[in-house]
């Protein structure tokens, strides 16, 4: 979608289904949305923490880390406080960030908020930790996406990315948020999934932070072309593979 892909809840809380408003790549509005999570790809790993910092084996997949309550954010095991991240997104998504290293009693992660591919230190106590198999990469000037499980391709499409005055970022992302918006005429198709990362160029569209999204389309004539805002469209009957092939946390790699 654009730069937000989605924009803000209005709120989000446990009783209560929660408004929001979406402003796609193409600047149409949507209505409501729910926020779902089918993780077939992830598996309980341990949660304890060697004294040196090492980086979780690749070959494995990555491991994420699901707060169940707010995390605070230091930038090093010794150092002041940075953020605290709430347990949930805007979305109600559940929180789930990266780990990249380990050191005695905390965890290194890739965070959601710019710049992109910031990190940060997070307790490791009383934090699950899951593995996650499933992997994304994206080739902006082929325009296609790949989808491995554990290392093995699954799923190969044709992708619509950013245009040159907007383009997609290039980094390592991860998924942040899943929304089902109920309708496949949805300028996002059946669903959208949040990245962490975000745009370059747009601080902000349609009220949101210029975050970037994987998203279905309702103009599948734009898939493998320079259409959109920096986010990354595909085919709807891909997106809703994508849907139950990715887990929160899953990586997504975007190269060029």
């Amino acid at each position: 979608m654009h730069p937000r892909l989605l924009t803000r809840l209005a709120a989000v809380t446990a009783a209560a289904a929660a408004t929001v408003g979406l402003v796609a790549c193409g600047g149409s509005a949507r209505p409501q949305t729910q926020p779902v999570e089918v993780s077939p790809a992830e598996t309980t790993a341990s949660n304890g923490a060697p004294p040196e910092a090492t980086d979780p084996p690749a070959a494995t997949g990555v491991e994420v880390a699901r707060p169940t309550g707010p995390v605070e954010v230091f930038a090093s095991p010794a150092g002041p406080s940075t953020l605290t991240l709430p347990p949930t997104t805007s979305f109600g998504s559940a929180r789930a960030l990266v780990v990249t290293g380990r050191a005695d009693g905390w965890l290194n992660v890739l965070l959601p908020t710019r710049p992109n591919g910031s990190t940060g230190w997070i307790r490791a106590d009383g934090v699950p930790v899951r593995t996650v198999t499933a992997e994304v990469r994206v080739d902006l000037s082929e325009r296609s996406l790949q989808v491995l499980e554990a290392g093995t391709p699954v799923l190969q499409s044709a992708v619509a990315v950013g245009t040159a005055a907007a383009p997609t970022p290039l980094g390592r992302f991860f998924v942040v948020d899943k929304v089902d918006t109920g309708s496949s005429a949805s300028a996002y198709g059946p669903f959208a999934l949040g990245l962490s990362g975000h745009s370059d160029v747009l601080d902000q569209f349609g009220g949101g932070d210029g975050q970037i999204a994987i998203h279905g389309t309702n103009a599948p004539a734009s898939i493998g072309t320079a259409a959109s805002h920096g986010c990354l469209r595909v085919p709807n009957d891909v997106v809703t593979r994508l849907a139950d092939l990715l887990p929160l946390g899953t990586p997504v790699l975007v190269v060029e």
